[in-house]
């Protein structure tokens, strides 16, 4: 026998009819369940112990109503999610089901969902001229006008840069700490402009804030640096850009910023291909005044726009080889600057748009005169590239080649001290630490190569001997001042917000010398490079919560370390 009456079944002989609603109940019609119409209460009220209702109102939703609606929304948005991943579709919109969590929320976040962003992308016309490139003497002399696509900033950029307060915020961020190591974006045009209340931003700023937004976000525990939605956002807003034949400068500082960001937390092989992006951008805007080029900006108008467009083809050129300074894979170009090519003025002067205080200092000028922090980060790469040049002159004689090296050296080697004695007396020590690193950086790749020649290389002349024994002191000594430079990044950051401060470029040098240390540890025990070695790996492990690629180069050491032990260990 059932233990629940059955609904369908007739009245029992002797009993009087059950009484019927004209109308099946709320709770049966908002379930779409079949209800029997009982009164005072249907069989599934009755079974369920609940109220029944037969009014022809709609009663207010309650908790069990909004938990139901949202089970249904997760497993919709599941569906569609995977149907995303396999279409290749980006995800990066809210979801109804998600804006039911927080404070008065009823359950954690469901998985984010992004419908397609198919708006920005629809009708796309690229009515950039071809002329450019394919007679760009006819079209400079032509006077050929490139028109702006109209773009539509996407709804994800919109919702991630905020509101104007929080576009605000991140400008001041960006202005107090990534500017300050790096400076390409005039803050001082920017300013202007913000304030001319005619002043119209185009897509191609909200992508600037967007990457400026990105360049100071932080490395987030169990995200990946890939995964970060602004640099998704990002990277799709730049290939935007591309698609529709969008050429600004500010285009080219947002994916240099970009480029920062992903040589900063080691996303390769982004970082590679995003610098020569950055470089072939560079040409098409006519930037690199050391080459002709098809001048699609024009001429610039103010003294600010001239300095701000050196400033960002020298960011170029030191991001392009900074992202292949570990592979040795730079590719040389023909656009290395000439010694009478302009240095970026004082760092102060164009802060403030001072041209009066801006005082220009050529390339082949004696780097013994003062100059601020980012020329002397241009200076230090025009060294890197000399030692990249000298590593590829594989037909000059050993005896020229070994002598060239030795002179390198030694003017690295003054440019290095110079930088220091600028640093130690400068109020922010870490404004000279970028141009420091790869000053260090520079003498380290001079001499890594020609301390480990091979056997046949060191019988064949007794130069090549000698210039072995001379890299070998080379490497002990910039070690020493790479260890002590550790030291003094430490005592600067000692407030977490300090790390902000640090710029991506240093970590080379703190591998490069770490590295050297542990070999010379393997070598002889040293009990000094076990000392110098640990000092170098507890600030790459501080800077690793800033800036993955510090992290990366870290876990470099301990993977070398391990594979030594374990050798070690097998031939005992």
């Amino acid at each position: 026998m059932s233990l629940y009456p059955n609904p369908t079944a007739g009245p029992v002989a002797g009993e009087e009819p059950v009484q019927k609603a004209n109308q099946a109940c709320m709770s049966c019609r908002k379930q779409k369940r079949k209800c029997d119409k009982a009164l005072p209460a249907c069989a599934l009220c009755s079974r369920m112990n609940r109220h029944c209702d037969y009014s022809d109102s709609i009663p207010a939703p309650t908790h069990e109503d909004f938990n139901a609606l949202r089970n249904k929304l997760m497993e919709l948005e599941g569906r569609l999610n995977g149907r995303a991943a396999v279409m290749g579709q980006p995800t990066s919109f809210p979801t109804p089901s998600s804006s039911l969590s927080g404070p008065d929320g009823l359950g954690p976040q469901a998985p984010g969902f992004s419908p397609p962003q198919e708006a920005p992308w629809q009708n796309i016309q690229n009515r950039f001229p071809a002329i450019a490139f394919l007679d760009a003497e006819s079209f400079t002399y032509g006077q050929v006008s490139v028109p702006k696509p109209p773009i539509d900033i996407p709804l994800d950029v919109l919702e991630l840069l905020g509101d104007g307060p929080s576009v605000q915020a991140t400008l001041i961020e960006y202005f107090s700490t990534i500017h300050k190591t790096f400076p390409i974006v005039s803050q001082k045009r920017l300013t202007q402009n913000m304030s001319n209340p005619l002043w119209e931003a185009g897509p191609d700023l909200a992508l600037l804030f967007l990457c400026m937004k990105l360049a100071i976000s932080k490395p987030q525990d169990g995200i990946e640096s890939s995964q970060n939605l602004v640099y998704m956002a990002a990277k799709r807003f730049v290939a935007l850009m591309e698609a529709t034949g969008m050429v600004t400068l500010v285009v080219l500082q947002a994916n240099l910023l970009v480029t920062l960001y992903e040589y900063g937390q080691a996303i390769y092989p982004a970082a590679w291909m995003s610098a020569g992006w950055c470089v072939r951008y560079g040409n098409l805007c006519g930037i690199n005044e050391f080459k002709e080029a098809a001048q699609v900006l024009g001429r610039p108008q103010t003294w600010i726009d001239q300095e701000e467009r050196r400033r960002t083809w020298w960011g170029v050129l030191v991001i392009d080889r900074i992202v292949s300074i570990g592979s040795q894979t730079h590719i040389m170009t023909s656009q290395e600057p000439n010694e009478g090519d302009p240095l970026p003025v004082d760092d102060a002067a164009w802060d403030e748009g001072e041209m009066g205080h801006a005082y220009q200092r050529s390339v082949g000028g004696d780097v013994t005169d003062t100059v601020a922090p980012f020329p002397r980060l241009c200076q230090a790469y025009i060294m890197l590239g000399k030692v990249f040049m000298n590593h590829k002159a594989d037909n000059s004689p050993d005896t020229s080649k070994f002598s060239q090296a030795s002179q390198l050296y030694l003017e690295i080697s003054v440019l290095a001290r110079k930088i220091t004695e600028e640093a130690a007396q400068a109020a922010d020590y870490l404004s000279f630490a970028a141009p420091m690193a790869l000053t260090f950086s520079a003498l380290c790749t001079i001499c890594e190569v020609y301390s480990c020649p091979t056997s046949a290389d060191i019988s064949k002349t007794p130069e090549a001997a000698a210039m072995q024994v001379q890299a070998l002191d080379g490497l002990k000594t910039v070690s020493r001042s790479i260890v002590d430079f550790a030291e003094k990044v430490n005592l600067a950051t000692q407030h977490p917000q300090d790390l902000d401060r640090v710029s991506p470029l240093v970590m080379d040098a703190l591998y490069s010398a770490a590295a050297n240390n542990a070999w010379l540890v393997r070598e002889n025990g040293d009990e000094n490079s076990q000392m110098a070695l640990e000092s170098l790996r507890h600030c790459l492990r501080r800077l690793g919560a800033r800036w993955r690629n510090a992290a990366e180069y870290l876990r470099i050491l301990e993977a070398q370390e391990f594979t030594y032990a374990v050798g070690t260990a097998g031939s005992a």
